[in-house]
């Protein structure tokens, strides 16, 4: 995209008028060195209408760049009623939670109240059956072997029955996943697991003698002012939220907003703003989140195989963006779809929501993922 420069003054207008809201604790008080063009703006824009005309419900979008903020809404937050989608509506986050839950670990690592050599076994004695050997790193970046409990159909069977408001204890979860044998030994290779957040999460809990939603709250989202994001556990969203809807399963869009986010305890239960998301990942570059001795480790990439690229409740891309190196998370759960990265340089941050997904980890249907995707590749570069 080409950048057109702006003066201080006309740049914050253009911003205001050309996205809808203006957060002015955000805004630039003297001049980047690379600002975003109104031209960059009206083609995001372009690309958010794009992804409503595919069938998306909603979108919601903020960009960091430098002292610049940018935050674009389009679709409803509620097909019922016609709600116009906002920069303040909130939307569920799912696995960008992973991101949260790693930095309270590597917080509590850097004062000395675990190890990331400390096994399971050490900290959950009993909790599983196989793989208790596996520690605290190897729950973080993905390579512990341990069956992951989205897998067993028995997770999302009252939620398809149409009992959103079923709760599961994270106990539960574990065992369920300890019914089934490990995938192979701990540090063979990397795999997907949402077992390995629901037990760090666990661990947390038991040291800081609190829950996960408060721990977060005082160690990160309160600190970087994250107003707008809680670690939610149940069916409940506090206003304004944003409904999400599955689709592929019937004619029409299911909506799917009250799925109990018990049932992703520690992996997949942050609830935010598309702003928040994009805090978080600027703090956590910038080192106000996890100290700054401690960013390589957990920015780099284990040799856990060609196609890792999977770093400690992270990823880390140095090709899929057209650039600039990022770190981050994506995020589906039933009804939403989320990113949230920033470039290693700390030069910008970003996070896209939408509110459809598919039981593929797609947007949508094909059209609607082509149109996400698109979204996602020219926000990055904003």
């Amino acid at each position: 995209m080409k950048t057109h420069r702006l003066s201080t003054g006309s740049l914050l207008l253009a911003l205001c008028v050309a996205s809808v809201g203006c957060n002015d604790a955000d805004s630039p008080s003297d001049q980047n060195d690379d600002p975003i063009s109104q031209e960059s703006i009206a083609e995001v824009e372009a690309l958010a209408d794009a992804a409503i005309a595919a069938g998306i419900p909603g979108v919601s979008i903020a960009v960091l760049n430098g002292k610049q903020t940018v935050r674009i809404a389009r679709g409803v937050a509620d097909k019922e009623t016609s709600e116009a989608m906002s920069p303040e509506h909130r939307l569920r986050m799912a696995s960008i939670a992973k991101s949260l839950v790693a930095s309270v670990i590597l917080q509590l690592v850097d004062e000395e109240k675990l190890s990331l050599d400390d096994s399971v076994e050490h900290w959950l004695p009993g909790m599983l059956r196989e793989n208790g050997d596996a520690t605290i790193e190897q729950l973080l970046r993905l390579v512990s072997g341990v069956f992951d409990f989205g897998s067993d159909p028995r997770l999302m069977a009252p939620y398809m029955e149409g009992n959103f408001e079923y709760s599961w204890r994270p106990e539960q979860l574990v065992a369920m996943a300890a019914e089934h044998p490990a995938n192979f030994r701990p540090g063979e290779r990397f795999e997907y697991s949402n077992t390995n957040y629901t037990l760090l999460a666990l661990i947390i809990e038991k040291i800081t003698g609190d829950t996960l939603a408060n721990v977060v709250r005082d160690r990160i989202t309160d600190p970087l002012g994250m107003s707008a994001s809680t670690m939610e556990t149940t069916s409940h969203l506090t206003e304004p939220y944003a409904h999400g809807y599955l689709v592929g399963l019937a004619d029409t869009p299911l909506d799917v907003t009250r799925i109990s986010a018990s049932s992703v305890f520690g992996n997949g239960n942050l609830v935010a703003t598309a702003l928040d998301v994009a805090r978080f990942y600027r703090g956590l570059v910038a080192g106000d989140v996890v100290s700054q001795a401690r960013l390589p480790a957990m920015f780099s990439v284990d040799a856990n195989g060609p196609e890792s690229r999977y770093a400690m409740g992270l990823y880390r891309f140095g090709d899929l963006f057209p650039c600039g190196t990022f770190i981050g998370h994506d995020g589906m759960t039933p009804g939403y779809d989320a990113t949230g990265y920033a470039s290693l340089d700390g030069k910008r941050a970003f996070s896209v929501a939408v509110t459809s997904s598919n039981l593929a980890d797609k947007a949508g249907d094909k059209a609607a993922h082509a149109a996400w995707s698109k979204l996602n590749m020219a926000v990055s570069c904003m």
